[in-house]
């Protein structure tokens, strides 16, 4: 009966309340645009985000990089105090690091960390090598330190597992060794697809798969157990080896069938040495057979090749990295970190990887640099981005300087004080564009808040930014005796006097607006998950991401970035629930499971890109201030692309300019269902419709989304 009347009102809302005419009007600039942009995101163990063809973190067995920002409390000659305890680290750790002296008039200073102790209250004390005399309390140190003996990152040990210095062919400095005895074994495992529930099978294995690793026994009577399998199935791989005293590859292949709606259950890798000897390891690679350049998954490239991104913006959470590790070969990379805690390491890809990745889809990167570098290393950043622009025939490049600086999450490697934020950012930026060059186009991006009334504030004092990069996340507070009906208004609701206001600001001060991120983000209010997922997870949500990413290019936005390719799920506080956010994609588990968000990209990259167009609408009044219309042409002509969003709860008949045929694609915000579970119920309907006498004419449903070429 619910499925019926549900019909009934779409027959309702297809009556055509009136016909307007939509009239290419007047070029939004001269500068042409690129097509909408997506933020990559950073690879995971555990959920959606499989992006990488090789599954195993730290598969070179490299030793953890950490790196943090110092901000001065207290000074006594060559000890100082840091104001927080973001940095904070077990006794001793930092001796021996190094660190960089980042604002005032010591900048540039750098020397070792002779000691450090962690105070009562929290905060570390650093005990330097040189009497810093003219540093001044709140001036920003970068500290840094690798730590080499502790541990095996990313890596879960059992046993004797250590790292051991050794180079490799591979750029490796280090490798694993296991040493075991008739009483104990030595072990590393690594674990994946742990995420369960009702996410299902999130990274299958399927078609042509592939185990090889390096191995050795320098102290004979061991042998190497290899065993990688799904928990309550037959494994994969389940062999053992016998190595010889000098190095070897082994490569394992075997065809995998695995079905997607089985019961979910972890993925393990476990390498052992039994046995009275001693095992070394290096170079692990387990997944897809590599057919990717780059290095991505199939997955992960078919879903972008169908996006169409015009940017792939590349957070992955690198505040702590070294700028060699960012152009390191998989296998001589380090894990890295910035904030304290086991928990908060990472493996990340490189920007030779993502630059091959952008490439392959036609896309540009997006890139960040971290404020823990100093003006040398920044100059050499940018050296090395022109390197890998030249190598990939890449014509622009955005460099943005940090992640959300402002944000206390990113306080451990973030400058929140605006004035030092601008005082590095500016040196910084303007060392990476000496080291880039010219002849290609390098755009150098500064972060600011999006919702706080005075944003972008003082950062627009910067001397070295193109553009400031904001973060219009909309639909933030869902509340449970809110209706339906007004969620999805709510979710329609512009921010487009918002952007207008940051951008006049950035105009006035010579720069531009850009859009680092944009997507639902409905975390806060007491609406359980299930109400907030009607709008999250329907064809409504497309239409809603569609209408902001054009009202941003209508005030003049060129640079935006969705947030993100994938994201099974963000969990809320309070026992509320599970919500669809924030991948446009539910998982990677294959190509193209798109959510309606996703879907929507799709659609408006399809006809995006170009001199964008406003256009005028003539007839009922009301209806056309309730339509969001951009078209986009190759030329200074009128342009033959358009995308239409209908913002009423009534259908129109929208006349369009045309030659030809007018091939349409549409996205019906009043769809029911989702695309979450085992069959997708929310798509795409496309369509043509004949030309005559210079135009056509589309029926556009209620609160939907039309594009046409």
């Amino acid at each position: 009966m619910r499925r019926f009347l549900f019909g009934l009102m779409l027959i309702a809302n297809l009556s055509v309340a009136a016909t307007l005419s939509l009239k290419p009007h007047q070029p939004l600039s001269t500068e042409t645009v690129p097509r909408f942009g997506l933020n990559l995101g950073g690879p995971s163990y555990w959920g959606a985000e499989q992006l990488r063809a090789n599954i195993v973190r730290n598969p070179g067995f490299e030793p953890l990089l950490d790196r943090s920002l110092v901000i001065v409390d207290r000074l006594d000659g060559r000890q100082i105090t840091d104001r927080d305890a973001w940095v904070a680290r077990p006794d001793g750790f930092w001796i021996g690091g190094q660190f960089q002296v980042l604002t005032g008039a010591q900048s540039g200073k750098s020397g070792r960390i002779r000691d450090y102790r962690r105070s009562a209250a929290g905060p570390g004390l650093f005990w330097l090598d040189d009497n810093l005399s003219a540093l001044q309390i709140g001036d920003v140190i970068s500290v840094e330190k690798t730590a080499r003996l502790t541990g095996v990152p990313q890596w879960w040990p059992e046993g004797r597992a250590s790292l051991i210095a050794e180079s490799s062919s591979s750029g490796g400095q280090y490798v694993l060794r296991l040493q075991s005895s008739s009483a104990q074994t030595a072990r590393v495992s690594s674990y994946f697809d742990t995420l369960g529930g009702s996410a299902g099978r999130l990274l299958p294995v399927t078609g042509e798969w592939q185990l090889s690793f390096r191995v050795k026994m320098p102290r004979p009577g061991a042998k190497l157990v290899v065993r990688f399998a799904r928990d309550g199935a037959e494994p994969f791989v389940s062999k053992s080896f016998t190595p010889s005293s000098s190095w070897e590859t082994i490569h394992l292949t075997w065809q995998g069938s695995e079905a997607l709606l089985a019961k979910a259950a972890p993925l393990s890798l476990v390498l052992s040495s039994e046995g009275d000897g001693e095992i070394w390891l290096d170079d692990v690679y387990l997944g897809e057979v590599p057919t990717q350049v780059g290095g991505f998954r199939r997955a992960v490239v078919d879903n972008l090749k169908a996006l169409k991104p015009g940017y792939l913006r590349d957070w992955q959470g690198q505040l702590g990295e070294r700028v060699q590790n960012r152009f390191a070969g998989e296998f001589a990379r380090q894990p890295i970190r910035y904030r304290a805690g086991d928990s908060e390491s990472f493996f990340a890809y490189s920007v030779p990887e993502l630059f091959a990745l952008c490439a392959q889809v036609q896309a540009s990167p997006w890139v960040i640099g971290s404020p823990t570098w100093s003006a040398v290393e920044w100059q050499e950043f940018g050296r090395l981005l022109r390197v890998a622009a030249d190598q990939q025939q890449l014509a622009e490049v955005v460099l943005e300087f940090g992640n959300e600086n402002w944000n206390a999450l990113f306080r451990p490697a973030g400058l929140s004080n605006v004035n030092q934020h601008r005082e590095v950012a500016d040196r910084a930026l303007a060392a990476a564009k000496r080291g880039f060059g010219t002849g290609r186009r390098l755009i150098t991006v500064v972060n600011a808040p999006f919702l706080w009334p005075d944003s972008p504030g003082a950062i627009l004092n910067a001397t070295q930014a193109d553009r400031v990069a904001v973060a219009p996340y909309f639909f933030y507070e869902v509340q449970a005796q809110d209706s339906l009906q007004v969620n999805r208004r709510k979710a329609l609701q512009s921010q487009r006097d918002a952007l207008q206001k940051q951008q006049s600001s950035a105009l006035a001060s010579g720069k531009k607006l850009a859009i680092y991120e944009v997507n639902f983000h409905s975390t806060m209010g007491n609406a359980p998950a299930k109400e907030r997922n009607q709008v999250l997870a329907t064809s409504i949500s497309g239409v809603a991401l569609a209408r902001h990413l054009l009202d941003a290019t209508l005030v003049g936005v060129r640079e935006q970035a969705v947030y993100s390719l994938a994201g099974f799920s963000f969990k809320l506080n309070d026992g509320l629930g599970d919500i669809a956010l924030f991948g446009i994609s539910r998982d990677l588990s294959v190509a193209q499971r798109f959510r309606p968000t996703g879907l929507a990209l799709a659609m408006l990259n399809d006809i995006a890109g170009g001199t964008p167009w406003r256009y005028q609408c003539q007839g009922d009044a009301e209806a056309c201030n309730n339509l969001v219309v951009l078209g986009f042409s190759d030329d200074k002509q009128a342009p033959l692309r358009a995308a239409v969003v209908n913002l009423t709860s009534q259908s129109h008949s929208i006349q369009i300019p045309c030659r030809g045929v007018i091939r349409w694609r549409l996205l019906d915000g009043r769809q029911q269902g989702d695309n979450e579970g085992e069959q997708a119920k929310v798509s795409v309907s496309n369509g043509q419709s004949i030309c005559q006498q210079g135009s056509a004419i589309v029926k556009l449903p209620a609160e939907s989304l039309l594009v046409a070429k």
